[in-house]
């Protein structure tokens, strides 16, 4: 493996967590299931495990990897993750797949319509309009609902894929020094 600076790591790595939750998302537009989302979970986890892992082991040999910066490399991770999620969900919901979008918030808006005034409604509306299709929330969305993901699984994540420091082997040194500690 060769080493790279952590910002290349980061963002290669936070790539392909965005390819992958990207291709879970768009086959689950089409295809709802319980077994999608689960295996979407596990494949997440797992990537984000193997990839924390891989810097622990990269880096964590001289000095250590630890705890907090997994962490953090996992913060960053998801931080360029959600950045190219909320641009493939701009796409998206904009250009690719705007009737399903609309058809899903007509649903959505069907089941809370009996419980608003038609004053209370039209704001609703035109609310989750802004909120489901203006690019600025999509984006600012996407990158919270990521480090959020990523965060929260990090957290147990980064205890297994830590890398402790390598303690000092002081019996070398007692052997090429037998009379330390001695007073002479």
């Amino acid at each position: 493996m060769e080493k790279t600076n952590f910002w290349d790591d980061a963002a290669r790595w936070g790539a392909l967590m965005a390819v992958v939750q990207i291709l879970f998302s768009t086959v689950g537009l089409f295809w709802k299931s319980q077994v999608l989302s689960l295996l979407s979970l596990a494949v997440f986890i797992t990537l984000l495990f193997v990839l924390t892992k891989r810097r622990a082991l990269l880096y964590g040999s001289e000095n250590g990897y630890s705890y907090g910066q997994c962490m953090k490399y996992i913060f960053w991770m998801m931080c360029f993750s959600g950045v190219l999620v909320g641009a493939w969900e701009i796409a998206a919901r904009r250009l690719l797949f705007p009737a399903y979008y609309e058809a899903a918030l007509e649903e959505s808006l069907k089941m809370v319509s009996s419980l608003y005034g038609p004053a209370q409604m039209e704001l609703a509306v035109s609310m989750a309009r802004t909120m489901l299709f203006s690019p600025i929330w999509i984006v600012v969305l996407s990158i919270l609902g990521s480090v959020i993901q990523g965060c929260f699984f990090g957290l147990f994540i980064s205890a297994f894929a830590k890398r402790e420091m390598p303690w000092p082997n002081h019996q070398d040194e007692d052997m090429q020094n037998p009379n330390n500690g001695s007073n002479e």
